[in-house]
């Protein structure tokens, strides 16, 4: 079983570091103190690495057509072929409309029957 992005935490790791704040405003005068945490966000402590491998990990559980075939049952799915997926997102395809009149749609219905 994987670990939680929790798991991986460990005291004084960061992803990222901010730059100092160019603003000296306090907070208190930014954001009214009805919107103020009262707990301290309990946030995981990783480097960006742990992040990525984290996520990837994750991403790899993922069933996809490149992983290989999809498992009986798969037919309730209605897969795609990924040529099918590429050719419905050109703007040839994606600009239509239901409603638009016939005579403007010949070519896109030529190429689908």
């Amino acid at each position: 079983m994987s670990k939680t992005i929790f798991e991986h935490s460990s005291a004084g790791r960061k992803g990222v570091t901010l730059p100092a704040r160019e603003i000296d405003t306090p907070l208190e005068q930014l954001i009214p103190a009805r919107y103020h945490r009262k707990d301290t966000a309990r946030l995981p402590e990783v480097s960006e690495l742990d992040v990525m491998r984290h996520y990837i990990e994750l991403s790899h559980k993922n069933h996809f057509i490149e992983k290989g075939l999809y498992p009986l049952g798969s037919c309730t799915m209605k897969y795609n072929p990924k040529v099918h997926e590429a050719l419905v997102r050109h703007t040839c395809f994606a600009n239509l409309h239901p409603y638009q009149h016939e005579s403007t749609l010949q070519g896109a219905l030529e190429l689908i029957v």
